[in-house]
């Protein structure tokens, strides 16, 4: 696995770059196995490069041998401001014919212990086998407080290493607190993760992941990420603290 970090001018900079990765990921799974498996993450940051993917690569991404999933939910039903299966669909989903149909949500509105158990067999179902690859291309963000998914510092579910998929809970001052998130084990499997982080709320946090050096896995579960292949920390500007 090779670490790789880009700075870029601004988000759409980032957004393009994550696109072409997309692109070129997808094109090589559909060769290989003949289907394309993305996990994609919530949140404002990835909102841009869903909305880029329906418009200017609708037509170079083989949406047709795609297969979608969640890195993590909130507990709400999927037309709720909160979802990230929502903003998916509002961004990507409808915009692509057949896309929505091949696109594995976390089912939030059936409370945490349900919608886990329920999606972690899903997930087995669509990855079988004892060291299975799961995502081709697994999309992440980061947080002010350095979680990324739903893995916040502190939480049990950072130490879990066989279930896939596990209840979380946000911490207080966050809307939505109820969360079903994936586990290092399925986030980690995947062959890329691409880190998504923009704006200059993100710059302190960054400051501080660079200063931690060893210690940063103990302190930010985002440092935890790893992948078969690549982890890309895709950065603009406003955020980089360099």
């Amino acid at each position: 696995m090779r670490r790789e970090r880009t700075v870029f001018a601004d988000l759409d900079a980032i957004s393009r770059a994550a696109a072409d990765a997309i692109e070129i990921a997808a094109h090589r799974a559909v060769a290989t196995r003949g289907r394309f498996t993305l996990a994609l993450s919530g949140g404002s940051t990835p909102r841009a490069l869903l909305q880029l993917m329906a418009a200017e690569y609708r037509a170079r991404i083989p949406w047709a041998a795609a297969d979608l999933f969640f890195g993590d939910e909130r507990c709400v039903p999927p037309a709720h401001p909160d979802s990230n299966f929502g903003m998916a669909r509002d961004a990507l989903l409808q915009h692509i014919d057949g896309l929505e149909a091949r696109t594995h949500r976390i089912v939030g509105e059936l409370g945490p212990d349900v919608a886990a158990t329920d999606y972690g067999r899903l997930l087995r179902t669509c990855f079988p086998g004892a060291d299975a690859v799961t995502f081709d291309v697994v999309l992440l963000g980061i947080g002010t407080d350095g979680h990324t998914a739903s893995l916040f510092p502190g939480s049990p579910v950072l130490d879990e290493r066989r279930h896939w998929v596990m209840p979380a809970e946000a911490p207080p001052e966050a809307s939505t607190r109820a969360r079903v998130t994936l586990t290092y084990p399925a986030l980690n499997a995947a062959l890329e993760a691409l880190i998504l982080c923009a704006g200059a709320t993100k710059r302190p946090i960054l400051s501080r992941l660079n200063a931690a050096g060893l210690e940063a896995e103990k302190l930010f579960p985002v440092a935890r990420v790893r992948a078969r292949k690549r982890v890309w920390w895709l950065i603009d500007r406003a955020a980089d603290p360099s």
